[in-house]
């Protein structure tokens, strides 16, 4: 048995390719530990915030799931669950159980249009019936992209969303956390219609039009919940440009308007998990399918990475592919990366990597 005063080892993991993020966390840990059975071995799964994070969540708590059924992006019903952690009070929904690009064909994800958001509305209204206090909402590439309305409209805000000011004082009781993938807002350059051009290569006057509907949706928003002033500025903070509101094809606006805090889902797992807890004193061990000009910025290595830096705890990166530089790497407070060579499983790779960063101790 190892000391709890020795060297300790902290693996993360979203996945391998071969592997999801409780599988690979766990063979990276077998196979560190079979190669440095002095060292203490804390394993967490990890998520960014899109699909499959209510699942990574539930395994990692313990949460009881409740089976439904909602309406899919487009308007037949799909299974999803609401996973419900009694001891915090909290339910944690995926809304790609809901309205996944998976759910539809790819002549749909080439326009969007007319598909609906409606079905993470059902599913926060189910939460609520529970009696839960906190809904947090995984958040990332979805097929809807309405701006969030069909949400909003399945909760009562109407399809001209003129009761939206009752019903977010409806929901003034519960506290909502928007788990995003990316902090992109709902309008602009950089926006949620944008990146349908950018990442998923949808036609650019098709983006454009929904662009437009976007802004037309925030000038009625704006209408009936007129926007704070900053106090700084003295300006209207205006929400279709607050980080996180393009997330989902606007389902994070939506949940922000309903009042919601936003957090990438990398960064909120950290404490909901525990993570950041077991980094001071510890290495950091990241396994997560690619380490490149991506990874770096978003998602669980990059945000679990500045963690540690914050704590200065050590870390290095196990991956399937790297395409980093050592002096990229660091700005991160990367030490070390290491890819699989030609037929390696994850054991066997970690126990490769384990006898350079934590050797046996000489013998007495």
């Amino acid at each position: 048995m190892p000391s709890a005063s020795g060297p300790r080892v902290v693996v993360v993991s979203d996945g391998l390719a071969d592997l999801p993020a409780h599988e690979a966390a766990k063979a990276v840990a077998e196979g560190w530990s079979a190669a440095a059975p002095h060292v203490t071995v804390e394993t967490f799964a990890s998520h960014d915030g899109g699909a499959g994070f209510g699942d990574v969540v539930a395994r990692s708590l313990g949460a009881v799931r409740h089976p439904v059924l909602v309406p899919g992006p487009t308007g037949e019903d799909v299974p999803a669950e609401i996973a419900v952690v009694e001891a915090t009070g909290t339910a944690y929904l995926d809304s790609a159980q809901a309205c996944g690009r998976h759910l539809v064909g790819p002549d749909r994800l080439a326009d969007p249009s007319g598909m609906s958001s409606a079905g993470v509305g059902r599913l926060l209204r189910l939460a609520r019936d529970l009696g839960v206090q906190r809904i947090v909402v995984g958040v990332g590439p979805l097929a809807c992209h309405d701006g969030g309305a069909g949400l909003l409209a399945e909760l009562g805000a109407g399809d001209d969303l003129e009761r939206l000011a009752g019903v977010r004082q409806e929901w003034a009781g519960v506290r909502l956390v928007a788990a995003v993938t990316g902090d992109g807002p709902l309008l602009g350059f950089h926006g949620a219609s944008a990146t349908l051009t950018e990442e998923h290569g949808v036609a650019p006057e098709v983006s454009q039009r929904l662009e437009t509907a976007f802004g037309e949706l925030s000038d009625r928003v704006n209408r009936v919940l007129p926007p704070v002033r900053d106090l700084l500025t003295g300006l209207p903070r205006r929400p279709e440009r607050e980080q996180g509101s393009g997330a989902g094809g606007g389902v994070g606006y939506a949940l922000q308007l309903l009042g919601a805090r936003t957090e990438t889902g990398a960064r909120l797992l950290l404490d909901e998990l525990g993570i950041r807890a077991r980094l001071p004193g510890a290495l950091l061990v990241l396994a997560s399918p690619a380490y490149d000009g991506r990874t770096v910025h978003d998602g669980v290595l990059a945000d679990t990475a500045q963690a540690a830096l914050e704590t200065a705890t050590p870390t290095v990166v196990l991956a399937d592919s790297v395409a980093v530089g050592r002096r990229e790497g660091m700005s991160l407070g990367v030490s070390g990366s290491y890819e699989r060579r030609g037929g390696e499983t994850a054991g066997e790779l970690a126990a490769r990597v384990a006898r350079t960063w934590t050797p046996a101790p000489p013998s007495a």
